[in-house]
């Protein structure tokens, strides 16, 4: 054997492990690629859903921090008025449903929430609270 001999030897296993690399490589993003194509159908599912996670809308319920929420219409200050979309969490959706929490649209900018013992009993508890996101009294921005 001469030097070239194993010069050859060495490029030899050299593109040899650089050939299993890239297979190996080919393999991991073959599995990505499936992966994605598995999620895909379930983030458009949640989209369509209007149960999007970013940093805004948050539950208006109050004192709720979470961000996955969805739309629910809930009934003005007279039966005249028409309903109002509300963001909330999935508990408290659920809560408004089963007829522990009532919620009522005052205002533009306003909620309602009764708090009840059962479905159909009196409120223990009314509050009147800004919505999320709603102007405030006396704050602007800008200048003055």
């Amino acid at each position: 054997m001469t030097i070239v001999d194993f010069k050859e030897q060495r490029q030899a296993r050299w593109r040899a492990e650089w050939e299993r690399w890239e297979a190996w490589q080919e393999r991991e993003l073959a599995k990505a690629r499936r992966i994605l194509d598995e999620l895909a159908p379930l983030v458009d599912q949640l989209l369509k859903q209007k149960k999007v996670r970013v940093r805004r809308p948050r539950c208006e319920a109050p004192g709720c921090w979470n961000t996955i929420t969805t739309l629910r219409p809930v009934q003005g200050r007279t039966s005249d008025d028409g309903p109002a979309l509300v963001a909330l969490c999935d508990r408290h959706l659920g809560a408004v449903r089963s007829g522990r929490i009532r919620v009522n649209a005052d205002d533009a900018d306003t909620l309602s929430w009764q708090l009840c013992d059962h479905p159909d009993g009196p409120p223990r508890l009314q509050i009147k609270l800004p919505r999320r996101g709603a102007p405030r009294a006396g704050a602007h921005r800008g200048p003055p």
